[in-house]
């Protein structure tokens, strides 16, 4: 590869008056395009743009004439400061970038798209210190990953961008100085996205005429609340009309059992609780009330002033002091007084914390808690109650950098966070970990956001539904959440019923979000879930919900898989969820993609589904019991895991892992052992903690293969059949099953699933196999394969019956009148959907009739109960 040296930068552009060398032993060309750069040293900490941070006024130009033979003194400009570190990196880029436009690629070759930024620790936590901008940036974004400076001294930061005449962001990267620079050593940590000002003008960041881009060095100040005010106000006018899910009122006349008055807070210093059915007088006029979302965390386990049977009486008498609460409730009150809004709800001020009875009635309305609250406040960056919800910050950090390149007008950019940056100080948040939490922001019609360094703003308007201090105005970026915003917002609950498959999709998301979360007691897992899906009921009234799961979307649904880091719920006391529902697992799971398109068919009817709740007018909360009774096939099976280390390389290439399916008859003997070497036979997973990189678990996992659903085969994709693990529970009079995995079979290996040879010999068992594969070819090959073999299968068949005997010519000419050819084709396009769901699993082969069931028999249906 070419490299650049100095002299040649500097006569490549007059403009460059600092540069960074690269040090060709670090180049690696295998790399992605993305090199190493090497600094000459630490550079020196002296220079400045010294214009203030709260102006927007462009700083004079400092650039001599370009005919005057001296380089300039500074080629970038900046609204704020930059240490020389981050000066002579953006000034490359702005190299780059120029050269690229006036000269092309052809200039560019050798040329990284990359320099060195930082080495280490200390110059970056010195340009915080001197206030650059840029290290302010990076250094938030590190507290927000909660990197330990240690992990930082011993590493390179990076700044790297596509190579283009107009790059979209500037990637800053972490790689580790004691290992060889490669793609593997190599961690996108900060993205920044480039907002020109050709596109962008100052309103986007909220400056308007008389308004000035200000920041304060605390999220407790006025501008902040001003911000907040505003934020609610543009959403309660709905002047753009987009917010009318916000201002539903259909049930704004419900209020919790109890609330806290945060009027006499405000004035006494004393926070009294309030029943609105004792004193109705009190809300006669003031009916808005706001939530509080919190982390308990260990400390509040134990140490968190709670509502108990015994203060009760005191607390809505006198009340409990300011002083004796926790920094976060005592801030909810002051951010709720902001608001002019007299009630506050807070879990553990507001529920009887030490009776069973009391938790049980108030955790069934959290539904209604958080669905009517005017907005919910969200302590997204404490741990636990002491940590608060205001945060004193650099105002830096959530101010647009304003940079440009002398003589390049078209170069005039503002600089901020990308939307993954922006929104990690929620997503990975201590708060966005836990498992009530995750409803009560889904749920509420507002949350205000109190993160690490600003107050972040989402309601479930159609657009635009976010807006942070970074953005006072509302954010312009097309995906917020990391694609994973409040469900209101993807979906309309006043939907028609072809519009349900949105729902159910929406649904899946949900979950599949919901399963990581944490709690502190895992009994909640079903309750804590129960308002999502009261909120998914009225938008599915013809579909019933099924501890987790949609009656409608069976048996696609019950094909869930856990992770490794997955594994079932212990015993709690109680009765939590069937092993059926994702519910039952403590950990992450995958839905089933739910297949719409029309080539995947069940294979098993539903003859009943049903729970029982413990509430029988909240049937989506706690559960006494819950099962499934299907008519279905069954096979004897047993996998067993290969935990073998095995070569990257063989891994990568889809072969290495030699885990085996064992398929057997009724009576327990193996019919077949089918090898999964290539990744092309069969998959599997286990309802335990295992995980293939494991170097130890089960040695075999034995039960039922009960196959659910099948996918017919494609141009593509040859045929599979998708089911659960299953094993026997107990010994009543209706044949029960638990789950304990899922099991998938491509190919011809379904063959072997679906029917039994009536063999003893197995040598003569195998020649009828090969018989009977070569006809049923048209099920699990596509039909392209189909098309290519036809000549040569039929040549085959013919050369296989002129030496059968005559006993055998019987079988081989059935055979050859089912070999594959244009009525294989016809018969890969039977529709399925007319067929009885029982009867789709042999519908694609019509090859095992009388004739054959001396040889070959199928699987018989059984009826079974799953719980």
């Amino acid at each position: 590869m070419n490299l650049l040296e100095s002299d040649e930068i500097l006569k490549g552009n007059d403009k460059i008056t600092s540069f960074v060398l690269v040090n060709p032993d670090r180049v690696d060309d295998d790399d992605v395009d993305i090199f190493v750069v090497k600094s000459p040293g630490p550079p020196p900490f002296t220079r400045y743009n010294e214009t203030k941070a709260s102006s927007l006024e462009e700083p004079a130009e400092t650039s001599q004439d370009a005919n005057s033979g001296s380089k300039p003194s500074a080629t970038i400009r900046s609204m704020t400061q930059l240490c020389d570190t981050c000066y002579n990196a953006l000034n490359y880029f702005g190299y780059h970038a120029d050269l690229h436009k006036t000269k092309g690629e052809e200039a560019m070759e050798g040329l990284p798209a990359a320099c060195l930024l930082h080495n280490g620790a200390k110059t970056l936590q010195d340009g915080e210190d001197g206030r650059c901008h840029l290290c302010v940036f990076l250094m938030a974004n590190l507290r927000v990953k909660r990197l330990a400076m240690e992990s930082i001294d011993e590493s390179n930061i990076e700044m790297c961008w596509q190579s283009g005449p107009a790059p979209k962001r500037l990637h800053f990267a972490l790689t580790h100085r004691g290992h060889p620079r490669a793609a593997k050593n190599y961690w996108n940590i900060l993205k920044l996205q480039i907002w020109p000002f050709s596109e962008f003008d100052k309103a986007l960041f909220g400056m308007t005429e008389g308004k000035g881009m200000e920041r304060h060095p605390t999220t407790e100040s006025e501008q902040t609340r001003d911000n907040a005010l505003e934020w609610l106000k543009r959403c309660q006018t709905n002047e753009d009309g987009k917010h009318n899910q916000c201002n539903n009122t259909a049930s704004r006349d419900w209020l919790p059992t109890r609330l806290l008055d945060v009027k006499s807070a405000i004035e006494t210093s004393m926070v009294k609780l309030v029943t609105p059915l004792d004193t109705p007088r009190d809300f006669e006029q003031e009916r808005e009330y706001i939530t509080l979302s919190h982390c308990w965390g260990k400390w509040g386990a134990s140490q968190l002033p709670v509502l108990t049977t015994g203060n009760i009486a005191e607390r809505l008498r006198e009340g409990v002091s300011i002083s004796l609460l926790p920094k976060t409730f005592a801030d909810a009150i002051k951010a709720a007084s902001w608001f002019k809004v007299r009630w506050l709800w807070i879990d553990s001020l507001c529920i009887l914390q030490d009776s069973k009875e009391d938790w049980q009635r108030e955790s069934i309305m959290m539904y209604d808690v958080y669905k009517n609250a005017l907005l919910n406040i969200s302590a997204d960056d404490s741990p636990d109650g002491r940590f608060g919800c205001f945060r004193n910050r650099d105002p830096l950090a959530v101010l647009p950098m304003n940079i440009s390149f002398n003589g390049q007008e078209s170069w005039k950019c503002w600089l901020t966070p990308d939307t993954h940056a922006v929104f990690d100080s929620i997503t990975k948040s201590s708060l966005a970990k836990r498992g009530w939490v995750f409803q009560e922001r889904q749920l509420s019609r507002r949350v205000l956001h109190f993160t690490s360094h600003e107050l972040m703003w989402e309601c479930c308007a159609e657009a635009p539904y976010f807006a942070s201090e970074t953005f006072p105005g509302g954010t312009p970026f097309k995906s917020v959440f990391n694609g994973n915003p409040k469900f209101q917002t993807r979906t309309k609950l006043n939907v028609a019923p072809d519009t349900s498959p949105e729902l159910h999709k929406a649904w899946n998301t949900i979950y599949k979000e919901y399963s990581g979360k944490i709690f502190s007691h895992v009994q909640d897992r079903l309750v804590a879930l129960s308002g999502l899906a009261q909120e998914f009921e009225v938008a599915l009234p013809d579909d019933t919900y099924l501890a987790g799961i949609w009656r409608s979307t069976l048996p696609q649904s019950l094909l869930w898989q856990s992770s490794g880091d997955s594994s079932p719920v212990g015993s709690t006391g109680s009765y939590l969820a069937p092993t059926w529902s994702w519910l039952s697992i403590s950990g992450p799971v995958s839905p089933s993609a739910l297949d719409y398109s029309g080539g995947t068919y069940s294979l098993v009817d539903i003859v009943d589904a049903t729970t029982t709740p413990v509430f029988p007018a909240k049937p989506t909360a706690s559960l006494k019991d819950a099962s499934i009774t299907m008519r279905c096939f069954m096979r004897p099976v047993e996998v067993r895991p290969d935990y073998e280390k095995k070569p990257w390389y063989m891994l990568a290439m889809g072969g290495g892992k030699t885990h085996k399916l064992s398929i057997k008859e009724e009576d327990g003997t193996e019919a077949f052992c089918v090898s999964n070497f290539h990744s092309d036979a069969f998959d599997f997973s286990f309802d335990i903690e295992w995980d293939q990189d494991m170097e130890n678990g089960p040695d075999v996992v034995a039960g039922y293969f009960v196959p659910l659903i099948m996918r017919k085969p494609t141009e593509y994709e040859s045929l599979c059949i998708r089911g659960l693990l299953v094993e026997p529970v107990g010994d009543g009079p209706k044949a029960t099953y638990k789950r304990i995995g899922l099991l998938t079979v491509y190919g011809s290996h379904c063959q072997r699933v679906k029917y039994m040879a009536t063999h003893s010999d197995k040598d003569e068992a195998e020649q009828k196999w090969d018989h009977l594969l070569k006809c049923l070819r048209a099920t699990h090959e596509s039909s392209e394969k189909l098309k290519d073999d036809k000549e040569e299968d039929s040549s085959e068949c013919e050369s296989s019956a002129e030496k059968e005997d005559s006993e055998e010519r019987v079988l081989t000419e059935k055979l050859e009148s089912l070999k594959v050819g244009e009525s294989d084709e016809d018969r890969a396009q039977i529709d399925l959907g007319s067929i009885d769901t029982t009867e789709r699993l042999y519908a694609l082969d019509g090859v095992v009739d009388s004739e054959l069931q001396s040889m070959f028999e199928k699987l018989s249906l059984k009826e079974i109960k799953l719980i």
